[in-house]
């Protein structure tokens, strides 16, 4: 965190006062503090918009006195880098995803499980609520060295295919995906499909030299990412999420004065604002419809009989990643249930 101390900061009377050395008090509550926030979305994204809010509300209740930088689309460093910039301080907070760290993460990353919210924009909303109320008991001993303002995932992701319909999990076998998470990669290799890791930045080009098949994301991301003509194919299978943290470095809120520290603990997102959070990051903008109307997906929706046998190798998925946590020592099995009941309460 980088505070800035400097003549222009200073009313002209101030600095008289600070030349004589009177009120050296008042002149220290006008200091103004620069927080550097690091992300790895594009500044035009709909999930940026948040952390543009977040940087406009500090500045504006703490009369310019609470700066914030945002280094947009990784300018940083890699997106597998940001919690670590973050906790080892080179940045002041930091938007970052949970599943390109796999294993950092395990109880935060339940909420990736199949079929853990509902879909389109309310998945997004109940998600960040759920976890809105199980960090202070849960998660938060997993984001250590930081302070937690905001959890959140995407909508649910669909099965986006650039030349075959996707109907069954038959029709799954041997299919080339780009995986965004841990979890949506073993699924696939559970379900017959070969999951491919690569960044997002890289889902266009991969689809254009054929070296992938679709991609697993939410409809978000193929705004984002620019996929409308590359892909042709959306299926609703699975519905899985990514989840997401906006963390501040705890040194660096520690050191900020505290008439600062309140402004910042007023906009931790409990519940109601998470939700508010998620809509403004992954609701319906017009720009986000429209392109979505232009892309015209082939929307398919798998039959009852279809969708029973996909959830039901969803659950002995689940099982599974609850048993190895288990193993681990972790709550697994506790955390995972008081999701899915939360999920339920929200989802009303």
């Amino acid at each position: 965190m980088s505070k800035k101390i400097g003549p222009c900061l200073i009313s002209g009377f101030a600095a008289v006062l600070l030349a004589s050395g009177l009120a050296a008090t008042d002149v220290a509550a006008k200091d103004v503090y620069e927080l550097k926030m690091a992300t790895f979305t594009p500044e035009p994204a709909p999930d940026s918009k948040v952390l543009k809010q977040y940087a406009e509300e500090w500045e504006k209740k703490s009369n310019g006195r609470l700066k914030v930088k945002i280094f947009f689309g990784s300018a940083m460093g890699p997106m597998p880098k940001h919690h670590d910039l973050v906790r080892k301080g080179v940045a002041d907070l930091a938007f970052f995803q949970h599943g390109v760290t796999p294993g950092r993460f395990p109880l935060t990353e339940l909420i990736h499980l199949p079929y853990m919210v509902p879909a389109g924009v309310k998945g997004a909303e109940v998600g960040a609520m759920i976890m809105a109320d199980l960090t202070k008991e849960y998660l938060a001993n997993e984001h250590k060295g930081t302070k937690i303002i905001w959890l959140a995932n995407t909508r649910p992701a669909y099965i986006y295919d650039a030349n075959k319909a996707i109907r069954s999990v038959s029709d799954l076998k041997g299919r080339r995906y780009r995986a965004p998470t841990p979890t949506i990669s073993a699924m696939l290799k559970s379900l017959g499909a070969n999951p491919i890791g690569l960044p997002a930045p890289l889902m266009a080009e991969s689809l254009q030299k054929g070296t992938i098949d679709g991609v697993i994301t939410d409809p978000n991301g193929t705004f984002n990412f620019k996929l409308g003509g590359l892909v042709k194919h959306e299926t609703q299978m699975f519905l899985a999420v990514l989840s997401f943290g906006l963390v501040m470095n705890q040194a660096s809120y520690d050191k900020l004065p505290a008439d600062l520290k309140k402004i910042i603990d007023g906009t931790v997102a409990g519940p109601e604002r998470a939700a508010r959070n998620a809509q403004t990051a992954w609701g319906d903008s017009p720009p986000f419809a429209a392109y979505l109307k232009k892309a015209n997906y082939d929307k398919i929706t798998l039959s009852a009989a279809d969708d029973k046998e996909m959830r039901d190798l969803a659950e002995k998925f689940i099982e599974q990643t609850l048993q190895g946590l288990e193993k681990k020592g972790l709550p697994g099995r506790k955390v995972y249930a008081k999701m899915k009941a939360l999920s339920a309460q929200y989802s009303k």
